[in-house]
């Protein structure tokens, strides 16, 4: 099995097996030093380590909002669902607004909206990515060339008054996503710790076309740090958008996060 990396250049990627391994060529050495009178052990000459080299296409921090609901609209959702791609035991979306502030190279900081939906592919649990507009054209290079169904939007921005957060989606005109978080009432952050990657995405080859289907997992190097805050979101979608009408009345969600995630990660796909 083999699994796609990212690497350098907008759409250059890198066939190699997932394990992380470090690898050092340093050994522990002793010198003995031979004369009439006793022996003597040297010890062994100092090095100053070597610092891991920058991985490319990383991601090591980002910010934004989630705001996760069961969709109204059953007989919708299925249809957005590809064929290749079963209900889920029980259906659920998310949509979010995420500012991705800390990337290393060819990737600069970038704006990021999507549209996921849950499913089963081939007995497992995950999730299927329905639209995912970008601001950055290396970032959705970069994506596209995974399965992730991105494209330019005209603006994408994440900002925060008076402790209320608000993500929005601008595209040819239209407003076509808002997501806007209010934190839960004397709810303070709480921040955790882990190495666990989640649920994988399923995506098609090409974007939203197929036939080819990709998983993409998250790769870590070390563990997240997340610090998160819940509350409650409001969703607006523009009419025209095919997931709108899976909104719930008022566009409220049932449940919704700020999450910041600190770390070092990357995205890796099998064909």
């Amino acid at each position: 099995m083999r699994r796609l990396i990212f690497v350098s250049g907008v759409c250059a990627l890198l066939f190699a097996g997932l394990g992380l391994t470090s690898c050092s060529d340093k050994q522990a050495a002793e010198r003995v030093a031979t004369t009439v009178e006793p022996a003597k052990t040297v010890a062994p000459p100092t090095s100053t380590p070597t610092a891991a080299p920058e991985r490319q296409w990383a991601f090591r921090g980002q910010r934004g909002i989630t705001a996760v609901f069961v969709p109204t609209d059953l007989a919708l959702y299925r249809s957005l669902l590809p064929a290749a791609f079963d209900m889920p035991e029980a259906p659920l979306a998310a949509v979010a607004a995420v500012y991705y502030y800390d990337v290393t190279l060819p990737l600069t900081p970038y704006h990021e909206g999507y549209v996921v939906l849950q499913c089963r592919y081939q007995g497992r649990t995950g999730w299927y990515v329905l639209t995912m507009p970008v601001d950055d054209d290396v970032a959705n290079a970069g994506g596209r060339s995974l399965g992730f169904p991105k494209y330019i939007a005209d603006q994408i921005d994440l900002n925060e008054s008076d402790g209320v957060w608000s993500g929005h989606v601008a595209y040819q005109g239209r407003d076509i996503m808002r997501v806007t978080f209010t934190p839960q009432p004397g709810t303070k952050p709480v921040e955790t710790s882990s190495s666990d990657a989640g649920l994988p995405v399923f995506l098609l080859v090409p974007p939203a076309e197929g036939p080819q289907v990709n998983e993409v997992d998250i790769e870590l190097s070390g563990a997240q740090r997340k610090v998160t805050t819940a509350g409650s979101a409001t969703i607006e979608a523009d009419p025209g958008e095919a997931w709108a009408a899976l909104l719930p009345p008022g566009g409220v969600a049932a449940s919704a996060t700020l999450d910041e995630v600190t770390g070092e990660w990357v995205l890796s796909g099998t064909p």
